[in-house]
């Protein structure tokens, strides 16, 4: 299996950080429930950053990761239209374009299940 591993930074500004978190919730969760039940997506969080050294003044960064079976299901996933309506209700909460990276996974660890 060819799977894609996806790192987006979202630089959010700080004073919509929670309307953002609670349209993600109520919108994009939902997808993620759905590609991650369908074997789409392997792995997906969105995580609050404490600390980003991309982070700017005013802005709450949001580390995105999703491991995707397959490049389509990342191309899947932007193409829904669901997504893509939900994106164009929080982009402008981005004053900042998104930092993005994927590619091919060299190395992991895993800590053993407890």
């Amino acid at each position: 299996m060819s799977r894609e591993y996806t790192t987006i930074v979202l630089h959010v500004a700080a004073d919509k950080a929670e309307e953002f978190e609670r349209l993600f919730e109520q919108d994009e969760l939902k997808r993620w429930d759905d590609y991650t039940a369908r074997g789409r997506f392997l792995e997906a969080r969105l995580i609050r950053c404490s600390y980003s050294a991309l982070q700017s003044d005013g802005l709450q960064d949001y580390v995105l990761q999703v491991v995707t079976a397959d490049a389509q299901a990342h191309h899947e996933h932007d193409d829904d239209p669901g997504f893509k309506a939900y994106d164009e209700r929080v982009e402008p909460f981005q004053p900042e374009e998104p930092t993005v990276a994927l590619g091919d996974l060299v190395f992991e660890r895993k800590a053993p299940a407890r």
